[in-house]
């Protein structure tokens, strides 16, 4: 194989070089995938989303030899399209959980519209931790099950305090953006 050179194949791909197309899969999907899998915790999916992803790329061929950074723009793509998928996922569940929630509702079921929301929501708040890197999920519920702090946190796991804050930002700016689409779409 020659030697990769990324501005040439680009320039080569957006023209419509098949043959530089597939070099440039050969060195980024293996990447590509193996970072979808770690946000995702699913080779199966990681897999097609990849595959959609070099497809787009491939739609979009003409404007790939502008991107400046291109490997950054490739991970910033790969990034959001797990987050679609995951979001998609959550909602398809919620969904799912609302129309099984109808089935088996009566009418001398006591609970208030509020209550069934409630669950609801605490339900989606769970699909996202339960989707969450595993030291972010166990970050998160050591927090806010245990209820220990973030020092407490460090201790434990022998990380640095930082590390643990960081973990919970993260996880909460996940869970915000999951309940804003939930929200917007729900109610």
């Amino acid at each position: 194989m020659q030697p990769f050179n990324e501005k040439q194949l680009l320039e080569a791909i957006s023209k419509g070089n098949e043959k530089a197309f597939e070099i440039f899969f050969l060195h980024y999907y293996p990447q590509v995938k193996g970072f979808i899998t770690g946000l995702l915790q699913s080779p199966e999916e990681a897999e097609d989303i990849s595959q959609d992803i070099f497809l787009m790329l491939w739609g979009n061929r003409s404007s790939l030899n502008t991107i400046n950074n291109f490997k950054s723009y490739l991970f910033r793509v790969c990034k959001n399209a797990a987050y679609r998928h995951i979001e998609r996922a959550l909602l398809f569940k919620n969904y799912q959980q609302k129309q099984a929630e109808k089935v088996v509702s009566t009418p001398e079921n006591n609970e208030t519209d509020d209550k069934i929301q409630l669950r609801e929501l605490e339900l989606l708040v769970a699909m996202v931790v339960e989707k969450m890197p595993p030291q972010r999920k166990k970050i998160y519920k050591m927090s806010r099950e245990s209820g220990m702090s973030s020092d407490e946190i460090a201790q434990t796991l022998g990380i640095n305090k930082r590390t643990v804050e960081n973990h919970l930002s993260q996880a909460l700016t996940d869970i915000r953006k999951v309940l804003f689409i939930a929200f917007i779409l729900f109610f």
